[in-house]
C-alpha cells in the first residue's frame, strides 16, 4: 500500500520547509520511505510514499500532507486549467511573431490593393488586354509595362493572402485544439494520464522539400514549425 501526499521542498539537512526557512542545504524532497514523485504544481509536488509513513499535524505544519484522490483530481485539473488559459493567449502572440516574420516584407498598398481597384484591374488586364487609367499611369511613371505591373500587382496580392491565410488557418487549427482539452478525472491515474497527454508531440512533414519537425500536439510554441512545413 502506498499514501498519498503532497508537499513542499525542505532544506535537506534539517528537513525543515522552504516556506518556513531558507534551505541551507537543497532544496530537496522530503525524505520519506519510498517516496515517488508523480506531478507538480507551483511548489507543491505530488505522489506517494510508504504507507508506514506518519502524516500528522506536525507534518502538516511543514508543508507535507495526506491528500484525497479528489483533492489530487483537483489540483491536476487545476494546472491543466492553468495551462489552457495560458495558451489561449500565447497561440496568438505566436500568430503575432510568424505574422512579424512571414508578411514584414509586404507593404501595405499589398493588401491593401485588394480593397480598391488594383487588384481587379491587374486581373482585368491579364485575362483580356484591358488596362484602366490607373494601371496606365502607375506603370507609366514607375517606368515598366502595364503587363508587368499588373503581374506583380497579382502576385505580390495573392501570396500575402495565401500566407495570410495559412497563417489564421494554423493559428486557428491550434487554438481549437487548446480549448479541447479535457481531464479524465474518473481516477488519479487517469487524471495524470490527461496531464501527461496535454504535453505529448507528433511529427509534421513537408516531403517534397524534405522538413520534418516533432512538435507539441498542442503547444503554442509549434506553430512557426508548422507553417514551414507547408
Amino acid at each position: 500500500m502506498a499514501k498519498q501526499i503532497k508537499w513542499m521542498h525542505v532544506d535537506d539537512d534539517t528537513q525543515v520547509s522552504i516556506a518556513i526557512s531558507d534551505p541551507k542545504t537543497g532544496p530537496a524532497n522530503p525524505k520519506l520511505t519510498d517516496l515517488d514523485e508523480q506531478f507538480d504544481w507551483g511548489k507543491w509536488h505530488y505522489g506517494t510514499c510508504a504507507d508506514s509513513v506518519t502524516i500528522n499535524s506536525a507534518s502538516n505544519d511543514n508543508n507535507i500532507f495526506e491528500i484525497s484522490d479528489a483533492d489530487y483530481i483537483a489540483d491536476i485539473k487545476g494546472k491543466i486549467d492553468e495551462y489552457v488559459g495560458n495558451w489561449k493567449v500565447e497561440v496568438y502572440e505566436a500568430e503575432k511573431e510568424l505574422r512579424n516574420q512571414q508578411l514584414s516584407d509586404y507593404s501595405d498598398s499589398v493588401y491593401a490593393s485588394a480593397s480598391g481597384y488594383k487588384y481587379d484591374a491587374a486581373v482585368a488586364f491579364i485575362n483580356n488586354g484591358t488596362a484602366n487609367a490607373g494601371l496606365t499611369t502607375e506603370a507609366t511613371l514607375r517606368g515598366i509595362s502595364v503587363t508587368a505591373l499588373a503581374n506583380k500587382i497579382k502576385t505580390n496580392h495573392e501570396t500575402y493572402i495565401t500566407k495570410d491565410a495559412q497563417i489564421s488557418g494554423l493559428r486557428g487549427f491550434l487554438y481549437d485544439r487548446i480549448v479541447s482539452i479535457g481531464i479524465n478525472s474518473t481516477s488519479v491515474s487517469t487524471a495524470l494520464a490527461s496531464y501527461a497527454g496535454i504535453h505529448t508531440n507528433e511529427t509534421v512533414t513537408n516531403v517534397g522539400a524534405g522538413i520534418t519537425h516533432t512538435v507539441g500536439f498542442y503547444d503554442p510554441g509549434s506553430l512557426i514549425p508548422r507553417f514551414e512545413v507547408l
